[in-house]
């Protein structure tokens, strides 16, 4: 599917959209050649043409790996990975109108894991009440891997926000807001709420560590 707005700003433009010619568009295509410059950064490290199997999605190693920072790596997952057979929707992100699907290499695969792995049970939480299932929270998950269920490009900087997001609503879980139908919080999860969240992590990562290029939440 190919992508329809700038990968830095998220502007469609009259004139159309320039692929990058690294990557022939597999993972940006933009509006100017400034903002093409200014998301290099970004783009980088997805920037190389894949095949029409192939989907940019993310891999989580577990916390040997720790901070959360050094857990995320890109990779690229031919549509024949046990992902998209095997994978769980995580229920958070599709209440949010960004459906993600996580593949445990233990869990789903029967590979013996060495640790846990928390990135990974977190985006797992349930939206109705806030906890993982308890074969993610009694096994150790290991590896796991993460794509947009549409098969788009997963960037590290959209799972970095989606990760906060679920560890926002961790700090903020309250069992007693279930009684209005919203899971454990004070609102129903929605596109907007993610996207508001989105907004104000960008900016305080821009104004905070002069993160060039990170000013579109796709």
């Amino acid at each position: 599917m190919p992508l329809n707005r700038c990968s830095k700003c998220g502007k469609v433009p009259a004139d159309g959209l320039k692929n990058c010619s690294g990557c022939h568009g597999a993972t940006g295509v933009y509006c100017s050649s400034q903002c093409q410059k200014a998301h290099w950064k970004i783009h980088k490290p997805m920037c190389r043409p894949i095949g029409p199997d192939d989907v940019w999605g993310i891999k989580i190693l577990d916390n040997r790996h720790q901070p959360w920072s050094c857990q995320f790596e890109h990779v690229v997952l031919n549509t024949s990975h046990p992902i998209f057979t095997r994978g769980e929707l995580c229920p958070v992100t599709e209440k949010c109108g960004y459906p993600l699907v996580i593949y445990s290499d233990s869990i789903h695969g029967g590979i013996p894991a060495q640790e846990n792995n928390q990135p990974a049970v977190y985006l797992r939480i349930e939206a109705h009440d806030g906890f993982a299932p308890m074969r993610w929270q009694l096994n150790e998950p290991g590896t796991c891997y993460v794509v947009r269920q549409d098969r788009q490009p997963l960037t590290k900087e959209a799972i970095e926000i989606i990760y906060n997001f679920h560890s926002y609503l961790l700090d903020i879980v309250n069992p007693e807001f279930a009684v209005n139908g919203h899971g454990p919080w004070r609102q129903a999860l929605s596109p907007e709420w993610l996207k508001s969240f989105a907004d104000e992590y960008r900016q305080d990562e821009i104004s905070r560590e002069g993160r060039l290029g990170f000013d579109f939440f796709p």
